[in-house]
């Protein structure tokens, strides 16, 4: 029983925390991309910084967008020459979309900023404290990465 209430109170912070953290990223993110960038679009482009390349469909999935939305988005990143489609390098009849070098840079740049913005917020922690935020996160990480959601998990 006790361990059940420990995870309850560990998936109640996370509930409450990430949500908090992700508004106060977004909002610094309109603040210093002087609207160059919405949400979506950074996310993509990160997606494309980790991954260097993704088709246009797995984007669409990642992000929890329908195809057309995720095509409309990608659009207003290529016509800005942040974004291009390339062959896949492994199926050539694949197309793929890759970060353009503009797109790395200006995408490097916002991350630079961010960075700087969050160092501010948490600067106020030891070191021991830092190393023990970066094993939470690797930790919750790794778990995250491994859940796959499914109508029963849903409900």
């Amino acid at each position: 029983m006790i361990k059940d209430q420990e995870l309850l109170a560990c998936a109640h912070i996370i509930i409450e925390t990430v949500p908090r953290l992700s508004r106060m990223m977004r909002k610094d993110l309109r603040l210093h991309s002087a609207g160059l960038f919405t949400e979506p679009q950074f996310r993509v482009m990160a997606t494309l910084f980790r991954e260097r390349t993704q088709c246009l469909s797995d984007l669409a999935e990642l992000q929890g967008v329908s195809l057309p939305t995720m095509s409309k988005l990608v659009q207003g990143l290529e016509t800005r020459g942040l974004v291009a489609r390339e062959q896949d390098s492994h199926d050539r009849r694949r197309i793929v979309l890759a970060l353009t070098p503009v797109g790395r840079s200006e995408y490097e740049a916002l991350l630079r900023h961010t960075e700087e913005h969050m160092v501010d917020w948490i600067q106020d922690l030891t070191p021991a404290q830092c190393q023990e935020v970066i094993q939470v996160f690797i930790m919750l990480d790794d778990l995250f990465a491994n859940v796959e959601l499914s109508a029963a998990s849903a409900e």
